[in-house]
């Protein structure tokens, strides 16, 4: 490892925002669909697609200071880019809300599973 393009900073700001989380597409040995669902829990800008859209641009950040620094190839930079760009900036504005209402439902059933599911198992 060489020390990061630009010294690894954005992780510090990744980890501060949503601990707990791998802010990286995919680097690391995480899922980063659980990553996103934590992403979108923690909500540090009180706005989901927001927060979403914080995490998933410091996925690319991250995926730059790797490739910047030589640490991977410019490859798996790239991929990142491109799975960026089509997720936020390809689609339309009725796709981003369909996204937003799917993720909201996805949300919403499974916390009432967890909560009711964990009061059957109470009684």
């Amino acid at each position: 490892m060489s020390g990061g393009r630009w010294c690894y900073n954005q992780c510090s700001l990744g980890y501060e925002m949503f601990p707990g989380c791998d802010v990286t597409y995919g680097l690391g040995e995480h899922d980063y669909a659980d990553s996103v669902r934590l992403a979108r829990k923690i909500n540090p800008l009180e706005d989901k697609q927001l927060s979403e859209l914080a995490f998933d641009l410091l996925c690319v950040i991250y995926s730059a200071d790797w490739y910047l620094s030589g640490d991977t190839g410019e490859n798996s930079y790239r991929a990142d880019v491109e799975y960026f760009k089509n997720k936020w900036l390809k689609a339309n504005p009725s796709e981003l809300v369909k996204m937003e209402i799917d993720k909201s439902i996805t949300e919403v059933k499974e916390e009432l599973y967890r909560s009711l599911l964990k009061q059957e198992a109470e009684t």
